[in-house]
């Protein structure tokens, strides 16, 4: 059974490196898509157009770098979520079992005194 557990384990961490590949490989071709269809609709000259995706070019990298920053601070915000509730659900396990720990020495106290 072992062995069951580690292969999905393992099926389910190979699936979340894919989906970020999926995620990065759907946006570059999203942008290489979009950047088609601008210049084959452009109004403006060759020239013009060069020069505003000379521009644009530049930002790139800019952009890119806010956009890996926002999702650093998601992904940041969502691992501080997880931890939250991992450290409540173990604090009402803890208070259950402390419950259930007085209510096994009441209940063994009763037998005592009743036997």
């Amino acid at each position: 059974m072992g062995r069951a557990n580690n292969s999905q384990a393992d099926s389910g961490n190979a699936a979340g490196g894919g989906g970020l590949v999926s995620l990065f490989t759907g946006l570059v071709l999203g942008v290489m898509g979009g950047v088609t269809l601008a210049l084959l609709t452009a109004p403006k000259s060759g020239s013009e157009t060069r020069d505003v995706i000379q521009r644009s070019a530049k930002d790139v990298p800019e952009r890119l770098g806010e956009v890996v920053d926002d999702s650093l601070d998601l992904y940041a915000s969502f691992l501080n979520y997880c931890q939250m509730n991992v450290e409540e659900q173990g604090m009402r396990l803890r208070r259950a079992l402390a419950a259930g720990k007085l209510a096994a020495a009441k209940k063994r106290e009763e037998i005592e005194i009743g036997g």
